[in-house]
């Protein structure tokens, strides 16, 4: 009996893992013969929408171009994501040990997020230069947010019961941090890091529209001039495929880490109970 089980367990982790590919694949593949239909059917010019052939096309001619500019982007995007995550959480970390710390900083913070970043990413340019360092700062400004917001709830998540017991065993402040409410954290930190890691590709997107002589941002903006619809999507497709790739690493770094949290148990049990 125990032996039919694993079997029938392992069986529907392989069908569930399968459906995690096919079903994706199939929705996409289904909205690309929509859209090839809708631009027959309507008969849409090039420049306002291509079809997907011509885009898929586009990417096979121009794809050391599109990987350069890629690469430039994805630069600008891990190192402001980088930034926002080793200044993000130790702040975070800092702000729930001191409710003066916090009554300090909250209301920057907000702040900060009320700026569209649109409209300080020129003054960036102005002090930082046409380099990268301009697009580090917005995404850095774009995903700094959500991944500090996303830690001080996660630490402040933990019961109090929790926090006497460890508290009557000896236990400081910073051993408490460490051991208790960072751990009971990591499940709302990877939350922010998902929702930040995306942001960031928005981030140096918006920076590479202000002020830039590269990257897949300053792509787009002279294909638009140029009118050509099928270089666009070309261009969107690198970054679409860019956020997906870097949300999977983040999501899978995620289960590695904390295995034990429902959330993450959630995906092999699931199959059991249907």
């Amino acid at each position: 009996m125990p032996s039919s089980w694993n079997v029938f367990k392992a069986n529907s982790v392989r069908r569930e893992r399968a459906l995690d590919i096919l079903m994706p694949v199939m929705a996409v593949a289904v909205a690309l013969m929509l859209w090839s239909a809708a631009v027959k059917v309507f008969e849409i010019p090039e420049y306002l929408l291509p079809a997907p052939l011509d885009v898929v096309v586009r990417l096979g001619e121009e794809w050391r171009r599109l990987a350069d500019e890629c690469l430039y982007t994805l630069q600008s995007v891990l190192l402001g994501f980088s930034a926002s995550v080793l200044i993000g959480v130790p702040l975070a970390f800092w702000v729930v040990c001191s409710r003066s710390i916090e009554r300090m900083l909250m209301p920057f913070l907000v702040m900060s997020q009320t700026i569209p970043k649109v409209a300080i990413a020129p003054i960036l340019v102005v002090w930082l230069g046409f380099g990268i360092l301009p697009k580090i700062a917005v995404v850095f400004l774009i995903s700094f947010f959500p991944i500090i917001v996303s830690t001080i709830v996660g630490l402040k998540g933990v019961e109090n019961d929790m926090i006497d017991l460890v508290r009557s065993m000896g236990a400081k402040t910073p051993k408490i941090m460490l051991k208790v409410r960072g751990p009971a954290a990591l499940p709302q930190m990877f939350g922010g890091f998902k929702i930040a890691i995306c942001f960031s590709v928005v981030g140096a997107i918006v920076g590479e529209f202000v002020g830039s002589d590269k990257g897949v941002g300053f792509l787009l903006l002279t294909s638009a001039g140029d009118l050509d619809g099928s270089l666009i999507w070309a261009a969107l497709f690198v970054l679409i495929a860019m956020g997906v790739i870097l949300f999977s690493i983040v999501s899978k770094l995620e289960r590695l880490l904390i295995p034990w949290h429902v959330s993450v148990r959630i995906e092999s049990t699931t199959a059991y109970q249907s």
